[in-house]
């Protein structure tokens, strides 16, 4: 049988600023929380749902990251869901992508990196 992927852990300086920003970019809630760590997911899915938790860590992001999210916006057009996290504190990032992508990169409050795609609306 196969592992589920139930939880994603991200290292940052300030855990309620990043999980803050997920929160709303992704409609969770925060799930737990102590010192130097919070964990966001949605309620509605139940313990089967994913989790995510971002862990404070002393050292400063200085690369780009090996692994990020890519987000699809239902409902809106890609670039509503960029000016929406635009709005909530996200920026573009510049990691070498084509003019041409279908996908634009950002980065959350922290600096990390994830991708908004095209909508299939």
């Amino acid at each position: 049988m196969a592992s589920v992927l139930s939880e994603i852990a991200v290292d940052c300086a300030i855990p309620m600023l990043v999980a803050r920003f997920w929160c709303e970019a992704l409609d969770f809630e925060v799930l737990e929380e102590e010192a130097g760590l919070v964990s966001i997911g949605s309620e509605a899915r139940g313990e089967h749902g994913l989790k995510l938790t971002f862990a404070q860590v002393p050292e400063a992001k200085s690369v780009k990251n090996r692994l990020h999210l890519d987000l699809r916006p239902q409902g809106s057009s890609q670039q509503e869901e960029v000016d929406r996290l635009l709005a909530l504190g996200a920026s573009y990032a510049e990691v070498g992508q084509q003019e041409d992508e279908s996908w634009i990169v950002m980065a959350d409050p922290e600096g990390n990196e994830f991708c908004v795609l095209s909508s299939l609306e």
